[in-house]
C-alpha cells in the first residue's frame, strides 16, 4: 500500500514541475557531434593523400580526426584505401603577430588498409606465428607541429599549415630491434592543411 502513495506522490511531484526545470540550458555553437574542421594530408603512412573531419575539444589542445586516405598504384605498388583514426595533442599555442603556433604536437593514430592482401587476423594460407603483426591495421606514433592565421575572406576561423613525423608500430619496433634494418628511416613525413570553420 505504502509503494502504491509512494508512486503517485512521484507522478504528482513530476507533473507539477515546470517543464522548463527538467529541459537543459541552450548550448552555445553546434553540437559536439559536428566537425569544427576539416584536414587534408599528404603521406605520412595513411595514403599518399588523405582528407577528413575533425573535431576539437579543451579549447583546441585535444583533438580527434577521421581521414579516408589513398595511394595510387605508382606510388604504393598497388591502389589501396585506408581509413584512420588520429588523436592529437597540442600542449601548448603562442599567438605572435597574427598567427598561432603549435609548436609542439603529439598523438596516436589507427589506420585500417582495405583489401584482400590486407589482413587484422592471420589467413588461413599462413601457419600459426608466420607474421607476428597485423597488415590491416597499422597503429602509429607522431610527433610535430604548425601554424595558421584567421583567413575570413574564405570564411575560415583559421587555416593551418602542419607537419608531422610518423612512426608505425612494424618500423618502430624494427628500428629498436636493429636499428640497421629500417634502411629508409624511423619516420615517414606528413605535410598537411587544417582548415577550422
Amino acid at each position: 500500500m505504502q509503494a502504491v502513495w509512494h508512486a503517485r506522490a512521484l507522478v504528482l511531484t513530476l507533473l507539477l514541475i515546470p517543464v522548463e526545470a527538467l529541459t537543459e540550458p541552450p548550448r552555445e555553437g553546434p553540437p559536439w557531434y559536428v566537425p569544427d574542421h576539416a584536414s587534408l594530408q599528404l603521406a605520412g603512412s595513411i595514403g599518399l593523400l588523405s582528407a577528413g573531419p575533425g573535431w576539437a575539444f579543451l579549447d583546441e589542445a585535444v583533438e580527434a580526426g577521421l581521414l579516408l586516405g589513398w595511394a595510387p598504384p605508382l606510388v604504393a605498388g598497388e591502389d589501396f584505401l585506408t581509413l584512420t583514426l588520429k588523436g592529437q595533442w597540442h600542449p601548448f599555442r603562442v599567438e605572435w603577430r597574427g598567427w598561432s603556433l603549435r609548436p609542439l604536437t603529439v598523438g596516436m593514430l589507427f589506420s585500417y588498409t582495405f583489401g584482400d592482401a590486407y589482413f587484422v587476423r592471420l589467413p588461413d594460407r599462413y601457419p600459426d606465428g608466420y607474421y607476428w603483426f597485423k597488415t590491416g591495421l597499422r597503429p602509429a606514433l607522431l610527433v610535430g607541429g604548425g601554424a595558421g592565421r584567421p583567413v575570413p575572406a574564405l570564411g575560415l576561423r583559421l587555416l593551418e599549415g602542419y607537419f608531422e613525423l610518423v612512426a608505425t608500430d612494424y618500423r618502430t619496433i624494427h628500428f629498436v630491434q636493429d636499428p640497421g634494418t629500417v634502411r629508409t628511416g624511423l619516420f615517414s613525413l606528413a605535410l598537411g592543411a587544417r582548415f577550422r570553420f
